[in-house]
Order: structure tokens, then sequence, then C-alpha cells
């Protein structure tokens, strides 16, 4: 037995020892930071549409002192392929469809420095109720 100085009642289940690994979370740019709560995807043409209303979201008023700086963290990293409806099965994957960005549990996406918090605490709730993924905000 390979837990020998174990007792029956001691014995060790390794099923779930993966399941609550803790990444620690670290700003790398600004000091206030989007934080991805699940596994997500979503395609890339929504990049865009992130960066356009993060550009109409916040305006120059909205800053704490005379500069404010955005950073976005976001790449598309997963190519996705299809083939023609009417195809055979066989021949290959087929022709490159789109990108997608995944982005991990735990992982920041935006990071903002000089903003003001309740400006970026409306965003984040903002993208809560409207998008299908969950943030939460981290702060240096």
């Amino acid at each position: 037995m390979r837990l020998n100085r174990l007792t029956s009642m001691e014995q060790v289940s390794f099923k779930n020892r993966n399941k609550y690994k803790i990444k620690k979370v670290r700003l790398n740019y600004g000091n206030i930071g989007l934080v991805v709560m699940k596994n997500i995807q979503f395609e890339f043409a929504y990049f865009y549409m992130i960066k356009r209303f993060l550009k109409y979201f916040f305006k120059f008023k909205y800053s704490n002192s005379n500069y404010f700086k955005i950073w976005v963290s976001l790449k598309a990293n997963f190519p996705v392929s299809r083939k023609s409806k009417n195809s055979r099965m066989g021949k290959g994957k087929g022709a490159f469809l789109r990108w997608l960005i995944k982005l991990n549990q735990g992982s920041v996406f935006i990071e903002f420095k000089n903003i003001n918090y309740y400006r970026i605490k409306k965003l984040n709730n903002y993208w809560n109720k409207m998008l299908n993924f969950n943030t939460y905000l981290l702060i240096k």
C-alpha cells in the first residue's frame, strides 16, 4: 500500500487535488485591474467593441490627475476552422474561419492607472450585467 503509515480513518483522496489551486494575481502596469472569474472565450471581433466602448466610457474629465492610461492585454490566441456545410467527412479540418480569445480564470485582461475607482466600478457592474463573463476589481 502506498500510504501504509496512515490508518484507514486517515486515508487521503487525491481526486480533487487540482480543484482548489489558487493562482496569485498581480498587476503589471496599472494600479487597478479587471480580473476574470471563470474561463471564457469570445470572438476577436468583440475586442474592437471593447476598445471602442472603453474609449467612449473613459473621457479625460473622469481621471484623477493630468493623465490616465489603459492597458488591454487581449490578443487572439486560438484559430477556429470550419468545413463547408455540404462537405463529406474526411479531407482535413477545413478552412480558417475566425480568431477566438481564450482567457483563463484569474487572468488580468485590462489595467488602469489614474482613473476614478467608482468609474471603474460602474464599468465592472455594467460588464457583469450585459456581457457573458464576470469580472472583479483588483487594486494595488
